[in-house]
């Protein structure tokens, strides 16, 4: 999954770009689409070589991909006030041939105006968006995200920029066959705050009621007895430009099941620097995961380094190395990998 830079992610629709090199037809090229109407294609290649720890601290090496996708996307003016738009962004493995594409990464319908935009469909968490992604920077060695809603099922709200302050919410609705229990759950998130110039400020909630998960006993999962969470996560988090320069920091706070042998909660604290210089960019993030009690799992600090050089305009190449304080340092992964868009 490409990177994003954050001061303009947070003032960018939510419509995924398509990339430079994506192919655009209008009506007036002769095709038979709407009035008023553009259409994109685009789409990556994403190789990649990584060598990762097992539990027992073994190495494995192995050729994969690191989400090679396929897009679609259009947006038709409804009038001078609302523009319809909609994406579907398909997933595939470039080193198998036998999946084909196996796996939707997002879909969704949507218009936008002066009001802002509202969307629904499979996409992004907005809690996501402000929060995990200000010190989220690698392509594959990423530092350990907090629980937030899945991205199905949803239906969200985008503020229009008011002189730099926005906000955005969404609903996650789970049907009764759906979900793990026999009833409707739906799960809300919020997440805002302020972009200037070269910083933002940011502050998100997730309550997670329509997101399942094992449920303890003592300490244990139980297995196949899946609950709805219910429980809170919530942070704030910041960005600040200067020069070739860009730092994020979060502060975040995940709330736990009763029982969860973390204890009532586990605290996210992590910094981001990146630098870019000319078509290189060098980038990192260390983050301490703080579990409220540390009898069963002890807090760790984690790291993440890596460095991705645009060749030329369609192809990048990239290498990382992630290092997570686990037993064993299980996880721990280094690799290196391509990408090239279209």
């Amino acid at each position: 999954m490409t990177r994003k830079q954050l001061l303009s992610a947070a003032i960018a629709a939510t419509l995924t770009a398509p990339s430079v090199q994506a192919l655009e037809f209008t009506a007036d090229e002769g095709l038979s689409l709407a009035e008023n109407t553009t259409f994109n294609l685009y789409g990556t290649v994403e190789p990649k070589v990584i060598s990762e720890k097992n539990a027992a601290g073994d190495a494995s090496t192995e050729l994969g991909d690191e989400d090679s996708t396929l897009g679609f996307a259009f947006e038709t003016r409804v009038s001078n006030a609302v523009t319809a738009f909609g994406q579907v962004e398909l997933e595939y493995d470039s080193d198998d041939n036998s999946n084909g594409l196996d796996n939707q990464d997002s879909a969704f319908l949507g218009v936008k105006g002066d009001f802002g935009k509202v969307q629904a469909g499979n996409f992004d968490s907005v809690y996501e968006d402000l929060i995990i992604d200000a010190t989220e920077v690698a392509e594959d060695a990423e530092i350990t995200d907090e629980a937030f809603a899945g991205e199905n099922n949803q239906i969200a709200y985008y503020s229009p920029d008011w002189n730099g302050f926005s906000f955005r919410t969404q609903a996650r609705v789970i049907g009764r066959d759906e979900g793990p229990e026999d009833s409707n759950e739906v799960g809300l998130s919020i997440a805002g705050g302020y972009t200037g110039e070269n910083w933002g400020l940011y502050a998100g909630y997730d309550d997670r009621k329509a997101d399942s998960t094992d449920e303890y006993s003592d300490g244990t999962p139980i297995p196949g007895a899946d609950i709805y969470v219910g429980e809170n996560t919530y942070g704030v988090s910041g960005i600040y430009g200067i020069g070739q320069l860009e730092f994020g920091a979060k502060y975040s706070i995940q709330d736990n099941l009763d029982g969860d042998p973390a204890g009532e909660d586990t605290t996210f604290t992590a910094l981001r620097g990146t630098f870019f210089q000319g078509r290189t960019e060098y980038y990192g993030a260390v983050q301490r995961v703080s579990p409220d009690d540390e009898t069963v799992i002890e807090e760790r600090d984690e790291i993440t380094l890596g460095v991705s050089h645009q060749l030329y305009q369609p192809l990048s190449i990239w290498a990382e190395a992630g290092q997570y304080d686990r037993p064993e340092d299980e996880g721990d992964q280094v690799m290196v990998g391509a990408i090239f868009s279209f």
